[in-house]
């Protein structure tokens, strides 16, 4: 095993170390361990960390949590009836599954090269153990959601999941990431997507003030596929969720649109990389936040055109809005375009609440506390408008409009 995470390690990268050897890793295990151990934590002086320092977050040690029983509240998607997949302090628990998918544990891989060269994915699939492994059949329409509910107590908690469509498959994902306490949850999720397939994705993070959220997904998708994504990040002491897409096939839609809401002193960063490596691909992104008193909001997004992807395009935004002085907010967008047949944007804006908007409530009856609720939650209110699932839809509007309550 490699020692190379010796040189100068943290408390945190200490006890990881330890625990590493003390679970014996072998083969892939092993293998994604000395991946991370290259590099360690990620830190403010690697390029895409700048923002979200991870390893001065998780300076002191924390012992890996241990499976909890405890009761499990009811998930705030229960209304919609969706299938749900349960990973409390990294224990997986589900039903039988319906028609139309298979859900396994399975042994670790090799993870896929698209999430490979990523230090905390390599981290959570060393220390994950066995994987989720959810199949859905070519032509399968997945009707019910398919919920996965990251819950994390005390400890540091790793996790790690695969989901395949088959071509013409259709599914809708909801992935819900919680914690209490002190905790590091570390998670990363593959997908591949064949020929021909939808799958729809919904993101809802909300952790404690002590927490570390940390996630990424990694999709390849094949020729005319469609991949939407929608997202609601609410912090913690810091937060970061992260997409990878590689769209290999031609004609393939991407859709991505994401929301932080932020306050006090908590951390959230929304960081994607899009792949274009087939002809014809079209994609959207837009990301929103509001950030108030010492919160910051962090949006890195990288759009990299392949010299072969003609006829892409792809177009990105990133606003803030700032509600106090202490906020912050750190957008960096990118293109890194290769092919010379494409039509290609990018833009990011960070201000405050139009005032002329503010005065127009008021005289309208509107206290300034109301006025202000109003405009940020049409601001934000946009990312949710065009979800076509009314359950969803409303739980997004819920939770956006119980953070505007709690805020004033």
């Amino acid at each position: 095993m490699s020692s190379t995470l010796l040189i100068n390690p943290t408390a945190m990268e200490a006890g990881l170390l330890a625990a590493a050897k003390a679970r014996a890793l072998e083969g892939p295990r092993e293998a994604a361990f000395d991946a991370f151990a290259k590099t360690g934590l990620p830190h403010k002086r690697i390029e895409g960390w700048k923002w979200t320092d991870i390893r001065s977050v998780l300076r002191e040690d924390l012992k890996l949590a241990e499976p909890d029983n405890d009761v499990i509240a009811p998930s705030l998607f229960g209304g919609v009836k969706p299938f749900e997949i349960t990973i409390m302090n990294g224990a997986a628990e589900w039903d039988e599954a319906p028609a139309g998918f298979t859900i396994s544990r399975m042994d670790a891989a090799a993870l896929s090269p698209l999430a490979a060269d990523h230090s905390l994915a390599s981290l959570a699939a060393a220390m994950a153990g066995k994987v989720v492994d959810i199949k859905i059949g070519a032509g399968a329409h997945v009707d019910r959601p398919i919920l996965i509910r990251r819950i994390a107590g005390p400890g540091a908690v790793h996790g790690r999941v695969r989901v395949t469509l088959g071509d013409g498959a259709r599914a809708t994902l909801i992935e819900s990431f919680d914690g209490v306490g002190r905790y590091f949850s570390n998670s990363v999720a593959e997908a591949s997507l064949g020929d021909g397939t939808t799958l729809t994705r919904f993101i809802l993070q909300d952790g404690s003030d002590e927490g570390v959220e940390t996630a990424v997904f990694a999709a390849t998708i094949g020729d005319a596929s469609n991949y939407h994504q929608v997202a609601l990040l609410l912090g913690a002491k810091a937060a970061r969720i992260e997409t990878r897409i590689a769209a290999k096939g031609q004609g393939a839609r991407i859709d991505l649109k994401s929301a932080s809401a932020l306050s006090g002193a908590r951390h959230a960063d929304a960081t994607s990389l899009i792949l274009h490596e087939g002809q014809g691909v079209a994609t959207r992104q837009v990301h929103k936040s509001a950030l108030r008193d010492q919160a910051r909001g962090v949006f890195q997004g990288k759009f990299h055109v392949a010299r072969g992807a003609q006829k892409t395009d792809a177009r990105m935004t990133a606003n803030a809005l700032l509600l106090s002085d202490g906020a912050e907010a750190d957008h960096k967008p990118e293109l890194e375009i290769y092919a010379d047949d494409v039509e290609c944007a990018h833009g990011s804006t960070a201000g405050a609440l139009d005032e002329d908007a503010l005065f127009y409530l008021r005289q309208r009856g509107l206290d300034n506390a109301a006025a202000r609720a109003l405009l940020v939650e049409a601001f934000l209110g946009e990312v949710f408008s065009e979800i076509e699932h009314p359950g969803i839809q409303s739980v997004f509007h819920h939770r956006l409009a119980h953070w505007l309550r709690a805020a004033q």
